[in-house]
């Protein structure tokens, strides 16, 4: 019966009943009442599958067997109403008729009350099959919106809480992407020039306070450096069933990218990765021609911009790296956009008192930049004036005055630098990023420039070295993920995998977390690397969950991510956009970020628990009282530090406390991951002492594809 013809054609009714002449009474009952049927009398044993084919059902409540299989009909066809029909005074009620599946209950003595649940159980039918007409009505005309959206020349985006969810080919091509998955997250702001940022604030304000469809004219830039004008139109609209807006930008003629060598159109596209970090104020002609962006992003625009001012002049010349101090504990004051700002603000000052020579941003917090004077004190006397400039200003920060300082670490450059096969200006950079970390360690708002002799006799730093190959990696893709299983062993069939962490160097060689990580964390760039890592991950798990794998992934994160009070809105728009369930993915925290931020981890946590994801806290057990933690921090899976494994291999005694800890956690509610099972003994002692789920080498080591056969796991 469709629904269009609901009120004409005949009800399939199916009747379960003993008696074919009880049947054909509650069937000519209806025909009286003006419905009319085409019934077909059954058994219910056999009702499952002529429910397929039905509208309604009456059923016999005194049928044999009732109880066991009316919930079984009920979930084979939700959408079919079974009414249950008492012959007996003493049959079911109607709470315990609803209980088992059926729509009603009604007395087989009270033919108008049967007339009229019926008919209201037809109408609930009727209703629920235009409910489905018309959803499959929307998923075509949504199909046709897509397909309109993908082949429109016009740039359109999806963005919500201010970060792209979505950009049609058009916006992509316009703003110099080559992926949808690289403007994912990224602020609509950070597309525009700062002459453009306040209005588009004031407008998005307008637009959240009335709903109603805003334009403005704008200017922005593309990756390539391209200035863009025009028109930006934004709207009310609604994306894989959110509520969000939408971005259309019609362009006026715009000016090209600055005529700067091909290596600085080359370097601000590989600097890609750090729009979100860019200033958009227009480019200078540096000295001698040299058209420089002069907020580029990325070693290999700073590279071109230098070579072309530095190569041509015969004066002193010095290439430093400055870093705003105490990053870190800013971005936890001031929160990601709040440090964004007065990092720019930095960038803005530098780059008015350079007079237009190269100034790039290197990473959140570090600028590379060149000068040249006549002698190595005025290179001095020069780079001191930069820093007492920015040690004097004063810059609003969501209603907070704040005041940076900065450490500058520079060396003087000379045809010798760098002379065994590498480029002059680039180990020249990479030793003023040793100067600058030394500047910073030795209390920081300081200049350290080293002489020529000092830089060819004294080797970078290893932090300097680390920073220098993370900007590197960041630039040019060099980070790779690997995923490890994480086996139950209690049963439970989801394919799980924790995600790990490797940076290439340029040879290709692979280098840890723990020989980077910590000097990422404490130079403010680690958060960066974070939401990278979250962003592959998921693009990654979804294409794995499209070929029918129930997988869930564990995501590592740092202290850096935990602090930003921004973080959880961009996460929720990330998630969102990959189209994952957030349960899918779980974040996991060390204890020892945990125990030095309590009160962010805790409101973190409680943060993922508001979008439905789960959190982890991993390396556990090595402070002193460590399940306090727990009563803090509400995460759903506790993960062992690999130590006590390696004390459990060492020493097979030591089984009953490791027994006592995860008998302790699962008091507590939490979900046991022990590492580090390295043979079938561990495994063995593992499974007696309750362990949820393991994961090691003995199992799998980490692969770059999520390839474990989970099925042979019995």
């Amino acid at each position: 019966m469709s629904a269009e013809h609901s009120q004409h054609a005949p009800v399939r009714l199916l009747i379960a009943e003993s008696s074919e002449n009880s049947a054909h009474e509650f069937d000519s009952m209806l025909r009286d009442a003006g419905i009319p049927t085409r019934m077909r009398l059954i058994d219910l044993p056999t009702a499952g599958e002529a429910l397929d084919s039905a509208d309604l059902m009456l059923c016999n409540a005194e049928l044999p067997h009732l109880e066991q299989i009316l919930p079984q009909l009920r979930t084979r066809a939700p959408h079919v109403p079974i009414i249950l029909v008492n012959a007996a005074e003493q049959g079911f009620s109607t709470s315990q008729g609803m209980r088992l599946g059926a729509a009603d209950v009604v007395s087989r003595a009270d033919p108008d009350e049967l007339v009229l649940v019926f008919k209201r159980e037809l109408a609930h039918v009727c209703q629920g099959q235009k409910l489905s007409e018309l959803h499959r009505a929307l998923k075509e005309a949504e199909q046709r919106c897509q397909l309109l959206l993908q082949s429109s020349q016009a740039a359109i985006a999806y963005v919500h809480e201010g970060m792209h969810i979505h950009a049609n080919p058009g916006y992509l091509k316009l703003f110099g992407f080559e992926d949808a998955d690289d403007l994912l997250g990224l602020p609509l702001m950070d597309l525009l020039a700062d002459s453009s940022a306040e209005d588009l604030k004031q407008v998005l304000k307008r637009f959240r306070n009335d709903g109603e469809e805003c334009t403005l004219d704008f200017a922005g830039r593309a990756t390539d450096g391209a200035e863009i004008l025009g028109n930006m139109t934004l709207a009310p609209a609604e994306y894989e069933g959110e509520p969000c807006m939408q971005v259309i930008v019609r362009t006026a003629p715009a000016r090209p990218a600055p005529p700067a060598e091909s290596d600085a159109a080359n370097g601000a596209a590989e600097a890609n990765g750090h729009a979100a970090n860019g200033d958009a104020a227009a480019g200078a002609p540096a000295p001698n021609g040299a058209a420089v962006d002069a907020t580029a992003s990325g070693v290999g625009t700073f590279l071109a911009a230098a070579r072309g001012m530095l190569d041509s002049v015969n004066a002193h010349r010095a290439v430093l790296v400055a870093q705003i101090d105490g990053f870190a504990r800013l971005q936890g004051e001031l929160g990601l956009r709040g440090s964004e700002e007065l990092s720019a603000s930095v960038q803005r000052a530098l780059q008015q008192a350079l007079d237009s020579r190269p100034c790039a941003r290197l990473s959140a917090h570090q600028f590379a930049f060149a000068v040249t004077d006549g002698d190595r004190n005025a290179v001095l006397d020069r780079t001191e004036s930069l820093r007492k400039t920015v040690e004097g200003m004063m810059t609003e920060v969501h209603g907070k005055t704040v005041r940076a300082t900065l450490s500058i670490g520079g060396t003087e450059l000379d045809e010798e630098l760098g002379e065994s096969g590498g480029d002059p200006i680039e180990a020249a950079l990479n030793t003023a990023f040793a100067a600058a970390l030394r500047a910073a360690e030795e209390g920081g708002n300081r200049v350290e420039l080293l002489t020529k002799e000092v830089a060819r006799e004294e080797p970078d730093s290893e932090a300097g070295q680390i920073l220098a190959q993370i900007n590197e990696a960041i630039d040019n893709q060099r980070f790779l993920l690997l995923f490890q299983p994480i086996i139950s062993l209690r049963g439970d069939s989801e394919e799980h995998y924790e995600v790990f962490l490797r940076m290439m160097d340029r040879d290709g060689k692979k280098i840890s977390p723990g020989e980077f990580l910590r000097t990422a964390i404490e130079h403010g760039v680690a958060a960066k690397i974070d939401r990278w890592v979250i962003l592959q991950s998921i693009k990654m798990l979804s294409t794995h969950r499209a070929k029918g794998h129930n997988t869930r992934l564990t995501i590592n994160l740092t202290a850096n991510s935990i602090a930003d009070p921004e973080f959880l809105q961009w996460l929720s728009v990330a998630i969102k956009a990959a189209r994952l369930p957030s349960d899918a993915v779980i974040f996991q925290i060390t204890e020892q970020d945990a125990s030095d931020l309590v009160r962010q981890t805790r409101e973190f946590v409680e943060g993922l628990k508001g979008m439905h994801c789960r959190a982890s806290l991993s390396r556990f057990g090595l402070r002193d009282n460590p399940m306090e933690m727990l009563d803090h921090i509400p995460v759903d899976f506790v993960k062992l530090d690999g130590s006590h494994i390696e004390r459990l291999m060492d020493d097979p005694d030591l089984k009953d406390e490791i027994t006592g800890m995860i008998r302790d956690l699962q008091g507590k509610g939490k979900l046991t991951i022990i590492p580090m099972v390295e043979s079938a003994g561990v495994l063995s002692a593992l499974w007696q002492a309750g362990a949820n789920y393991i994961q090691g080498h003995y199992l799998q080591e980490p692969s770059t594809e999520m390839d474990f056969d989970f099925s042979t796991d019995d």
